[in-house]
């Protein structure tokens, strides 16, 4: 008789034990040939019983009986592998031995070389997010600054906002795969800390070249709405190993308590309920030099052209 293999689902690791012989029982007593601890696994909830080439589950829990894809039984006969079950919360399949398992993936931690596997790195891309940040202040300052207003303005938009992303998705990493990946996890948020600087630039120059704020407003819903969420999502299938429906499923949740207050906050999406922004359109997209892609009109050009404009009329 052909060895099965029930496979446990767990947090992390997946647990497999043999099923050799005719009869195999499973629950939460000591005395089953598989003990499983969860409280709402009963003390005998099922048996298997093994019929030549086929195989019958029998259901032996009154409380959160045998499920076999979602539908609960009493007794079912079936020939056909892999069969999943479903054991009070505990989900498990039952598999033949000569079942094939996905490919072996690289770590993506154990090259020193690699972006992700030094800590070198992982320190290079802190000092250059701290540079970037300071440089983001010198340029923004329209009056004379302190060296202490440098640090203070460091620490609250780069120090505080890397230290809380990491923390707090170190937290989810851990209770989503039981694993710390602290060095891949600090590399990959300075990574996305530097992309939202250059895009950010990149779309304060756009305003100026097209004389419109829609690249500004594009940037700030693409970013929150579809780049945190593509990110976090290449973050779990590629660094955390996770399935890539999972993963998507996981990236949307996480970044949706990020993104949408972020969003109702935005001066773009304040101006588009109200036509009212509380920032001004050209704060961001001043240049020293002209470059606009639409035609410019001189100052002289400007006075004779409001020089022909009737006068208004004054209303209170």
């Amino acid at each position: 008789m052909e060895t099965l293999i029930l496979e446990i689902s767990t947090r992390g690791l997946h647990r497999y034990h043999e099923i050799n012989g005719e009869v195999t029982t499973i629950g939460r007593a000591l005395d089953n040939d598989i003990i499983l601890s969860d409280p709402t696994v009963a003390p005998h909830h099922l048996k298997i019983v093994r019929h030549g080439d086929s195989i019958e589950i029998v259901n032996l829990a009154e409380v959160n009986p045998t499920r076999i894809g979602r539908t609960p039984i009493d007794s079912q006969l079936t020939g056909e592998l892999p069969l999943p079950l479903e054991i009070g919360r505990v989900h498990a399949q039952l598999l033949p031995r000569d079942h094939p398992v996905t490919a072996t993936r690289p770590l993506a931690g154990r090259d020193s070389r690699n972006l992700f596997g030094s800590p070198v790195w992982a320190c290079l891309l802190v000092a250059a997010c701290l540079l970037s940040s300071g440089l983001e202040f010198y340029y923004s300052a329209y009056t004379d600054y302190k060296w202490t207003d440098l640090v203070k303005y460091v620490l609250r938009e780069a120090v505080l906002t890397i230290g809380a992303l990491v923390l707090s998705l170190a937290v989810l990493e851990r209770l989503l795969v039981n694993r710390w990946e602290i060095k891949q996890l600090v590399t990959s948020v300075c990574l996305v800390y530097l992309a939202y600087i250059l895009l950010a630039e990149l779309s304060d120059g756009l305003v100026y070249l097209v004389s419109s704020s829609w690249p500004s407003t594009l940037f700030q819903f693409g970013w929150n709405l579809l780049l945190i969420p593509c990110a976090i999502a290449f973050y779990l299938i590629h660094i955390s190993h996770l399935k890539a429906n999972r993963s998507i499923v996981l990236a949307v949740l996480i970044a949706s308590p990020l993104a949408i207050p972020t969003l109702l906050q935005s001066p773009q999406f304040q101006s588009l309920l109200d036509e009212f922004s509380l920032i001004a359109p050209y704060q961001n997209s001043l240049s020293a030099v002209n470059w606009h892609l639409a035609e410019t009109v001189s100052i002289d050009t400007f006075i004779e052209q409001a020089q022909e404009l009737d006068p208004g009329e004054f209303s209170d």
